[in-house]
């Protein structure tokens, strides 16, 4: 039987309900059994974990066999399972670094944190030992603002070969710098900051969600909540809390239709009422206008407890995590990381979530969920008429065009295309239906009626196939070295961020002075792009990596500023701070605009294929 050996960083009442329901579900069959969203992952029930190791640093729980400590003070959470058999584990003095506030000290025993008088284990301490036990995952449980503690914990399942599941709000699998280290190792994170159950961010994201897709414009909401475990306790040192907001904030603002200010929106803890123990409560309000403008209000009281909450989700962010490292998939690993958390490298609404993970569950191991592609069809392309009346069919060396990008961002390991097409539409999509057969890829056509518009209106006629998931934007007169799309998406995006290939070459003689569109970067970030800007440094190569906010950045465009150019977009983006550049140094690539252009691509292929 194959089992997920878990190190448990942090013995609170998070772990004593995971550890509970580990021996509550041995009872259960898959039928009966209440609060588990996939009694399998894979090869991997319920109750196939098994504890290797648990580090605290609490003098009541160290020294203690895991399944007596999980009771100790101060966890205060309901007890559910109250006869959890010895493990043969005992807990192990943990390094405290910044993992206590010191305002703790000033509550009573029974209901905050007891730092024992031991030696704290270096790093070397911690990776032998992380070796010895055969841990495979580790389960991060510190206290949040745990800034030092949590890279010290990740620093040593780096150097141990441990996968990471960080339930606190510590940036680790959002970091692109943490993100990439855990790739190259090949071990995968699953963050960052877990999403209960049925907590406040996931009611509140899913309400927000609702007020967009039925056209209310949400104007002003807050979230407060309060509790009397050690974590609210904890919190209120409010200078451990600014990751947390962040999260928290980041969560709800990622599935609005529109950004709210600053001023309008609060979400976060709120206080410590000791009494409530580990129930949280959580006082939610959301104003918006609906139709005629007229405004309504939605007021709602959420009551859970809050470990058994969070452990329903942690017991499959586990098994997930144990699934990555079985693949050999290493990094934050989205689909888990966008369903189970609240600050996920790349943020989707949560049906995209959900289908992401529902994907990379049932994927037969060999890789991540397919990557997906969006190739702008639809124009007319007026200057190369010459040479034949679809130009996304116009044949180069016996190829049409389209067949040799989509050829090539296969060769990028791209899996699914979007191709919106236009003029000459119904001959495309005809070509189209073969070329998926022919190639062993999936390509769904979407018509723009308004194809001799902007060419953001045709980002925005695919928008419903794309849904949340990130995607290459491409165009169909590009001929491309495969390199650059696998470049574009070797680091996480940053929540909101579109990273667009840049050519820094200017004296590429390759490019049309006249017709190339030019940005202007401030080191990695764009600060402007257009055709006619007056200050450039590079060259908008058509190669994109996108988020979601594309969309919303365009549809900004065209109400602001009535620019339906995808340009206009990327312009909404760079003044957010959320246009990236990446320059692709040598790589070659060519915008087959006219016929000369035509001409140099024809020597770009025969000397590729010599």
């Amino acid at each position: 039987m194959a089992k997920v050996r878990v190190a448990i960083v942090g013995v609170g009442n998070c772990a004593s309900s995971l550890i509970q329901g580990l021996h509550y579900y041995r009872s259960k069959n898959p039928k009966d059994a209440i609060g588990v969203m996939h009694w399998n992952i894979g090869p991997y029930s319920v109750t196939d974990i098994d504890i290797a190791v648990a580090f605290d640093i609490d003098a009541r729980k160290v020294g203690k066999d895991v399944a007596e400590a999980i009771y100790q003070l101060p966890n205060c959470t309901t007890v559910f399972e109250p006869n959890v058999a010895p493990t043969g584990v005992k807990v192990r003095m943990g390094n405290i670094l910044d993992g206590y506030s010191e305002h703790m000290a000033n509550y009573d025993e029974k209901r905050t944190f007891k730092p024992a008088d031991l030696p704290q284990p270096t790093k070397e301490e911690v990776v032998r030992i992380l070796k010895e036990t055969r841990a495979e995952v580790m389960v991060n449980y510190l206290p949040v603002g745990s800034q030092k503690a949590t890279e010290f914990y990740a620093e040593c399942c780096l150097e141990a070969g441990l996968g990471f599941v960080n339930c606190i709000p510590v940036f680790i699998g959002s970091n692109p710098a943490w993100a990439a280290r855990f790739e190259e190792k090949g071990l995968p994170v699953v963050g960052d900051d877990i999403k209960s159950q049925v907590g406040a961010t996931i009611v509140h994201r899913v309400l927000t969600d609702l007020f967009a897709k039925r056209g209310v414009a949400l104007n002003r909401a807050y979230q407060l909540n309060t509790g009397g475990n050690t974590d609210f306790l904890n919190m209120l040192n409010r200078s451990r809390l600014l990751s947390k907001k962040i999260s928290k904030t980041q969560a709800v603002q990622s599935v609005t239709a529109e950004t709210l200010d600053d001023e309008n929106i609060h979400i976060g803890p709120s206080d410590y009422v000791p009494w409530q123990k580990d129930n949280k409560l959580c006082f939610l309000r959301m104003e918006g206008r609906l139709f005629g403008d007229v405004p309504m209000n939605i007021e709602l009281r959420l009551s859970v407890e809050d470990s058994p909450n969070s452990a329903g989700v942690a017991i499959d962010m586990i098994r997930c995590c144990k699934l990555g490292l079985d693949r050999g998939i290493g990094g934050s690993l989205e689909g888990p990381s966008s369903y189970f958390c609240k600050h996920p490298a790349i943020q989707h609404p949560d049906d995209i979530c959900h289908e992401l993970t529902e994907s990379f569950i049932a994927a037969d191991g060999s890789g991540p969920v397919p990557i997906k592609a969006l190739i702008l069809a639809a124009g007319l392309g007026s200057r190369l008429r010459e040479l034949g009346n679809s130009k996304p069919l116009t044949e180069l060396e016996g190829v049409p065009l389209i067949e040799r990008i989509i050829a090539s961002a296969k060769d990028a390991g791209v899996g699914e295309f979007v191709v919106v097409v236009g003029y000459m539409g119904d001959a495309v999509t005809a070509f189209m239906d073969d070329l998926a057969s022919r190639l062993g890829v999936s390509i769904k056509c979407v018509v723009n009626d308004a194809w001799n518009k902007g060419n953001g209106r045709s980002v925005l006629a695919a928008k419903h196939l794309l849904g949340g998931a990130p995607f290459h934007l491409m165009m169909a007169d590009h001929i491309f070295e495969p390199a650059i799309l696998r470049m574009l998406r070797e680091q996480p995006l940053a929540d909101g961020h579109v990273r667009l290939a840049v050519d820094s070459n200017l004296k590429n003689p390759l490019v049309d002075l006249d017709d190339v569109t030019k940005t202007q970067l401030r080191g990695h970030h764009i600060i402007d792009i257009g055709k006619a800007i007056p200050n450039y440094n590079a060259f908008d190569t058509g190669f994109f990596y996108c988020s979601p906010s594309l969309f919303k950045a365009i549809e900004r465009s065209i109400r602001d500023h009535g620019d339906d150019s995808l340009s206009g977009g990327m312009r909404e983006l760079a003044r957010q701070g959320a246009a990236e550049a990446l320059d692709i140094g040598s790589l070659e690539w060519i915008d087959i605009d006219d016929p000369k252009a035509f001409g140099h691509s024809k020597k770009m292929v025969k000397a590729a294929t010599a």
